[in-house]
């Protein structure tokens, strides 16, 4: 890119008006009942075009980061809660107790914190089905009614009847309006503590749906607003407000192929318009099950168990916890050091990592096919990536089981006595090496 080139773009992106970021909603394609904003000065369309591109570059750009941030956040994650709920088990006089319970919870606070980051940094489709947009307004509005009413906050709905059904996640289409009308409630009782939020639905041309919450608030610069869908970008004083809100739901509208735009002005109140398409984009695919989280008290069959990780405290606290069980478990650091333990021990299951250094998970799972050993369908992975698509690629055709970190003990218990259990009743083989 030139000097002049950066330059001009740069300019674009300080002075071009907000009503030209992602997904602005011009004139034409106003939804009938849907108010299109009255623009003094509009953007020239190569303005409007160049302010999208560099929005569009700037959060995926912040994607990655946030994506590899919250990787590496998993695996002390990981220990922190396992090692808690060890102690929580160990029969602690109460005052340690209470501190052990707080680590957990604080540990779990953390926990959805980074679960949200890797949402919206996600490469994945999420799982459609056909959706009625009136029903999840709705059903929002009744989860929040008696939070609306103690506040002061009046909501007015302008429904449009006879709505066609549009293909989306039901429950990330309804985080996407909850969102939304949490972050206009706030902006209400920060300003004079009341004051009316209201929810449209509408068309949007021939092929699309429009959801619109309004809020009579104080608005914003546009400072401000050209920042608001940036992960961590929050007005709101420290430790009141992660800043993650408006841009889980940058990151859910955009996967489902729809445009989400904002248009406010100090004084005159703020507004946000998602656009949804009626069908799902090309190459929609379902997530992957997760394992189940149900907790029971595991049975204990004593097993040879290797464990595959490189990173030493999660592999200590995966050791730890299965030797309480009463399995017999060693450790090693990476794929090379595993197919070499393999190769001299017999084991009933190996637990493996699937991003290592030297052998990743995907090499070590190759190399026990290619021998034919028995313990690739005896194989658990473990991994901070579950949203990557290259992770999901690997997991999904072969049908392999997995536990996403951080993961809680009793998730990793009943992992393991599924797996040796299931093995047990498929067959009767002895122990797998790679040999």
């Amino acid at each position: 890119m030139t000097r002049r080139r950066a330059k001009e773009l740069r300019a674009v992106e300080r002075g071009s008006a907000l009503h030209s970021s992602p997904g602005c909603w011009p004139g034409p394609r106003a939804a009938p009942g849907l108010s299109s904003p009255a623009f003094a000065r509009p953007p020239s369309p190569a303005a409007s075009i160049q302010s999208k591109i560099l929005q569009t570059e700037k959060l995926a750009a912040l994607g990655q980061l946030v994506s590899g941030i919250a990787h590496e956040l998993n695996n002390p994650l990981t220990s922190i809660m396992g090692y808690a709920q060890l102690l929580l088990g160990h029969g602690l006089a109460d005052k340690p107790m209470a501190e052990a319970k707080r680590i957990l919870q604080e540990a779990e606070r953390a926990r959805r914190i980074v679960k949200n980051l890797l949402f919206f940094a996600s490469e994945t489709t999420p799982e459609r089905s056909p959706v009625d947009l009136n029903e999840v307004v709705e059903r929002t509005l009744a989860l929040r009614s008696y939070e609306l009413k103690i506040e002061n906050i009046a909501i007015a709905t302008d429904l449009s009847p006879d709505l066609p059904r549009t293909m989306a996640d039901p429950y990330q289409l309804q985080q996407v309006v909850l969102n939304l009308l949490v972050n206009a409630e706030q902006a209400l009782l920060e300003s004079r503590g009341h004051g009316t939020v209201k929810i449209s639905t509408g068309y949007a041309g021939a092929d699309r749906l429009a959801l619109e919450v309004a809020d009579d608030g104080p608005g914003m610069p546009t400072a401000v607003a050209s920042r608001i869908f940036e992960p961590f970008f929050t007005t709101k004083p420290p430790g009141l407000g992660t800043g993650l809100g408006l841009s889980i739901v940058y990151g859910i509208v955009h996967q489902h192929g729809g445009e989400i735009s904002l248009d406010s002005r100090p004084g005159a109140g703020t507004r946000i318009r998602v656009e949804l398409p009626l069908t799902a984009p090309a190459g929609a695919r379902p997530q992957p099950v997760a394992p189940a989280t149900e907790i029971a008290e595991p049975r204990v069959r004593p097993s040879r168990i290797l464990v595959v990780e490189d990173e030493p405290t999660v592999g200590q606290l995966i050791s730890d916890v299965l030797r309480e069980d009463g399995h017999h478990v060693d450790a090693v650091l990476d794929g090379q050091e595993g197919l070499a333990r393999l190769s001299k021990a017999n084991y009933h299951l190996v637990i493996c990592d699937l991003r290592m250094a030297r052998l990743d998970g995907q090499a070590f799972y190759d190399a026990l096919a290619g021998v034919g050993s028995n313990l690739r369908d005896r194989i658990i992975f473990i991994t901070g990536d579950i949203l990557a698509s290259r992770t999901l690629e690997f997991l999904e055709p072969n049908g392999l089981p997995y536990l996403a970190k951080p993961f809680l003990v009793e998730e990793l218990k009943l992992a393991v006595n599924h797996a040796l259990d299931g093995h047990a009743r498929r067959d009767s083989s002895p122990p797998g090496n790679l040999r």
